[in-house]
């Protein structure tokens, strides 16, 4: 997988702090829910706290922009 251009990293930023409702840096479970319903509309809350738990690396209960920005590198690299 190729590095993503500088351009690229702020687009992805800017769609980690729209979902930021708090902006408070990171993203919650709830704010995380809104993206996830936007992704997959179908998404459950079981697959709500899966997906954020996966990306949640680190455990602390938010996802921060490195953990957001490893996951997009993953899931959503087409986008």
């Amino acid at each position: 997988m190729k590095p993503l251009s500088e351009e690229r990293v702020e687009q992805i930023k800017e769609h980690f702090k729209f979902f930021d409702r708090d902006d408070n840096g990171r993203i919650d479970v709830d704010e995380f829910g809104e993206l996830l319903q936007v992704l997959s509309p179908d998404s459950g809350t079981e697959q709500i706290h899966e997906g954020f738990s996966l990306i949640d690396t680190d455990g602390s209960g938010y996802i921060e922009f490195e953990e957001f920005l490893t996951w997009w590198k993953t899931c959503w690299w087409e986008f």
